[in-house]
This record gives C-alpha cells, structure tokens and sequence, in this order.
C-alpha cells in the first residue's frame, strides 16, 4: 500500500487569535459494487484528524496521526478494516484540527511564521480486493464535501471553543444529507517525506474525580489533587447559548485563589496569549444533558476554574479529569519501606506520562515542545519504568531530519528554525 500525496483542503483561511475558523468537516459517500475484502486505509492529517468509516470512528488514539514539522516528515497511520466492506453505499467522513500545521499560539518558538503554516489539511487512500480480484482505491479530492465544525477554535497550546449550537447530527453518516455542503479544495502537497507513524499512540489513561470544589468570586475552583496532564470531560445540562469556560492552571495562590501565572510566563517571559492560554469553551445547546471533550489540545493543570456555571451546577460530576499521554506499557516500577521514596516514585512516574506526547517534551501547560537537553536527563528512569522505545525511535527520525549539513541541532524538536 502506498502513501497517497493528494491532499485536499476546506480552504485557504486558517484559524489565528484575532480571526477564528472553525475545523473543517469533510465527507464523501462511495459505492462498492462487489464485496471487498483486504479492506485497508491510509491517512495524513495536517494537523490532526478525527477518522469515521460509516459512522464508526477509526482514531488509534488522540491527536492523530503525529507532531512534526511536514517539511521534514509526514506521518500517515494505517487502519485495516478486517470485516471489509459490503456491497453498496459508504461514507468517509473527517474532522481537521489545527495542530503544529497552524500553531496560532506557537510565536514564542516561531511557529507562527513556519514555512508550512496552512489551513488544516488531509490526504488519504481507500485500498480493497472483490471476489473476482479487482482493485478499488478511492483518494482523497474535490468531490469530498466540507462544512465548519462546532469547533470554532483550536490550537494546541491554547485549547477550544465549541458551540453545541452549531452541530449537525448524524454528519458522519450515511443517512445525512450533505447537499448544502461545499466542496473540498485541493490544495499544494506537503514538502516531507511520507513515513508510517512508528510511535505509540496518544491516549486517555486514568480517569480521575475531584478531590474539592472551591467557590471563587469568578466561579468554582476544581481541584484534582494530582498535577498532570489531559483534558476535561464536561457534563451539563445547560439552557442554550450557555457559555461555560474552562481555565486550566497548576497552582492557588496563598490565600487560596486560582493563578494561571505558571502556565503562561516564566521568569519575567510570556509564552502564550492571557485570553487563551490553556482555557476550553463550551456554549451549551439547551438539548438535555451534554457532554464534551476537548478534541485537539490538552493542558497541563491541577486546577480548573470554570465561569459560566450556577451554584446548582457546579457538583462533583461536572468536570472528569481525563489523563492523556502516550501508551507507554508498564516495564519496571520501585517500591520500598519508606513512604516519603514511594510518593517520590509517584510523583516521577506522573510527571513522565504527563510530559510524553508521542515524544518526551519540557512541560505540559506552556510549551509541550520537545527539548532535547530534558529528555536527555530523562530518558534513563524511563525506559527504566515504560516501555518507550518505539516512540523514542520515532522521535529519533525527526531528529535526524532536523539536523543540518554541517551538524548543527536545534534544542527543539521538531522546530520551525528555532533554537539552532
């Protein structure tokens, strides 16, 4: 199976602070005259995708298929579709999020002025066998549809905004009727070179309640009593138009109020932008209860401030902790008789999973870059406790594709240009 370097896009407009566009959905009904067996799909996303195959969604974890700079690599994942797929109509749908191809929030590394900075994209190749031995392929082209998502805005290192309001029910399904739906463009191939993801995937771990809830004069404080890294699962039944917002921070202060001040400057410098460092926002349909799940950022927090809700809201099942990191199995482990060394252990371990996003990065509330001089102190009480070898050696290609010919290498990976 090869790689398919036909991309296809919504449009040229791509989301930034000042002007927000929403992730583009992408749809193609197909036919299938014969039965088709050896059913297999290959997808590139730029910068992540959320796959479904008549109505199911395919996703091998979160924030698929990989973080990289598409100058260098492009990482296609492959699913094999073992039932195959009957005689008649199908449907390929899509929803693109910005990721590191459109890193609004990325200036401080200069990700805002990457070459590659673009609209989301997409790129992907349908392969299957009939009874009789034929081949079918089906690419992604202009006859796919496309219309804006609920995601109004997305990126990263900030986080989302999501307007209930605005979903269409069923969009990822046969039964839809995509008439009123544009069509697709195509758009310019990515300048990398085409690679099967290696990595193990992103994933949600440990799922983890609230230890207390603090009234704020701004809302509620959520306190998980762990700090780590992931997303909320946010559980309401709201009236419509109903905006709720969601702050994610690491520390209160002494008097006990909530300070987002770690995650968006160290030592006098501002990495992200105080409207939208690491805060969610979810605009309430008024349809019964609601759930939702940021879909293409994490964050790094303990604490989560949340405006937007009533007194009568804010209980304990509102906000779920949802850990996300990669599926690093379990290796080794340490324990002895003494409390303080195993908290230490904990601690560690946490602390791993938090920062190890396909790659090993520096932090997971600021910058979720892939410092090199960090992993290198890090990478030996890993390996001791996870199995992160195969991501370990995913990254290791980025590396080399970001050295330059005299040997000079950046301290980030992957990198704009920044940090040579």
């Amino acid at each position: 199976m090869g790689f398919s370097l036909q991309f296809i896009q919504a449009g040229n407009a791509y989301n930034t602070l000042q002007e927000h566009v929403p992730a583009p959905l992408f749809r193609r009904v197909f036919r299938v005259e014969k039965p088709l067996k050896e059913v297999s799909l290959t997808i590139c996303g730029l910068g992540f995708y959320q796959l479904y195959l008549d109505g199911i969604q395919l996703d091998r974890g979160k924030l698929c298929s990989y973080i990289s700079n598409p100058d260098d690599l492009l990482y296609y994942d492959r699913y094999e579709i073992a039932d195959g797929l009957s005689t008649g109509d199908h449907v390929l749908a899509i929803c693109l999020g910005n990721g590191l191809q459109n890193s609004a929030a990325g200036w401080a590394w200069l990700f805002d002025k990457a070459r590659w900075r673009g609209a989301p994209r997409v790129a992907l190749m349908l392969e299957g066998t009939d009874s009789e031995g034929e081949a079918f392929t089906l690419e992604a082209d202009q006859s796919f549809r496309v219309s804006d998502s609920p995601i109004l805005f997305n990126d990263l290192r900030c986080g989302e905004i999501y307007d209930a309001r605005c979903e269409q029910a069923g969009w990822n399904t046969l039964a839809f009727d995509d008439s009123k739906w544009g069509f697709a463009q195509k758009s310019d191939p990515p300048r990398g070179r085409p690679v099967l993801n290696g990595a193990d995937p992103v994933v949600v771990g440990q799922e983890i309640l609230p230890v207390a809830i603090l009234p704020q004069e701004e809302g509620f404080v959520y306190d998980f009593g762990v700090n780590t890294a992931g997303v909320c699962r946010l559980t309401v039944s709201g009236s419509a138009g109903q905006t709720i917002t969601l702050e994610h921070a690491e520390t209160l202060t002494e008097d006990g109020v909530f300070d987002p001040t770690s995650v968006r400057t160290l030592d006098g410098w501002d990495y992200l932008p105080l409207d939208f460092a690491q805060k969610d926002t979810y605009i309430c349909s008024g349809q019964g209860v609601e759930s939702y799940v940021p879909a293409f950022t994490y964050h790094g927090f303990r604490y989560v401030l949340v405006k937007g809700i009533t007194a009568e809201q804010a209980t304990p099942s509102l906000l779920t902790l949802l850990e996300v990191h990669s599926d690093l199995k379990e290796r080794g482990g340490f324990e002895c008789a003494d409390e303080v060394a195993n908290q230490i252990q904990q601690i560690v371990r946490r602390s791993t999973l938090a920062n190890f996003v396909f790659f090993p990065t520096d932090c997971p509330q600021r910058e979720k870059n892939g410092w090199m001089g960090d992993a290198a102190v890090s990478t030996e009480h890993t390996l001791l406790n996870l199995a992160a070898e195969n991501s370990y050696k995913e990254w290791l290609r980025n590396i080399r594709r970001a050295q330059e010919d005299n040997g000079t290498l950046s301290g980030i990976v992957p990198t704009a240009g920044w940090g040579y």
